[in-house]
């Protein structure tokens, strides 16, 4: 078992790494506050709410948020759905550039939302939490990547469709999951690996044809 982690850990080590760092410091809220974080736990963690942000200047919450976990559930059905979708990903884009569309959809995730909130107080009580925002950028990454190779990756789109569906079941039954982060986490995983593909056309589509032999 453990030769076989080494493995994942060699074939895809940031998705592997970001993995590791979840469960970390869900490790650690277990042993801060239990199996379940409340809301106001959950800011003490480190969670998102633009009140705090704005008001005390956190903006380490922007991306801190994307790292805590309300409970095991939570943590579980994320880190799967993250291993689902990222070891693909991961190996499509290279760990440089993937570790970029990661970056960009964590700040989307909360950044998009903290806008709105300036322009007319959005959510402006909501605290929220999760990497799942971090893996609809992923899926967004995969849009663009079906966008520019559409014969390649419309495919393999259908098959992580079951994925995408469990994310958004759990976006309406877990309160403190933000759709608002879902859906900017989403445009910022695309438009971040839209921009990718543009600034270096020498990918090459054997590249890609290789992923899916």
């Amino acid at each position: 078992m453990l030769n076989e982690l080494k493995k994942k850990y060699k074939k895809a080590p940031v998705t592997m790494g970001l993995i590791t760092l979840c469960i970390v410091v869900y490790i650690i809220s277990f042993f801060l506050f239990g199996e379940e974080m409340k809301v106001y736990e959950g800011i003490l963690f480190g969670g998102y709410n633009p009140v705090y942000v704005y008001l005390k200047h956190e903006y380490y919450r922007l991306i801190t948020a994307n790292f805590i976990h309300f409970g095991l559930l939570h943590l579980a059905v994320n880190c799967y759905s993250l291993y689902g979708i990222g070891m693909f990903i991961e190996a499509s884009l290279k760990p440089k550039k993937y570790a970029i569309v990661l970056f960009v959809s964590a700040l989307a995730t909360t950044g998009l939302p903290y806008l709105l909130f300036l322009f007319n107080g959005f959510e402006a009580n909501t605290v929220s939490g999760g990497i799942s925002g971090v893996i609809f950028g992923l899926i967004g990454a995969l849009g663009a990547l079906a966008l520019k190779y559409r014969n390649i990756f419309m495919d393999i789109f259908k098959q992580l469709a079951p994925n995408v569906i469990l994310m958004l079941v759990i976006s309406f039954v877990v309160p403190t999951i933000s759709m608002s982060g879902h859906v900017s986490g989403l445009i910022g995983g695309f438009v971040a690996t839209y921009v990718i593909l543009h600034m270096r056309p020498k990918y090459k589509k054997n590249h890609y044809s290789d992923l899916v032999n």
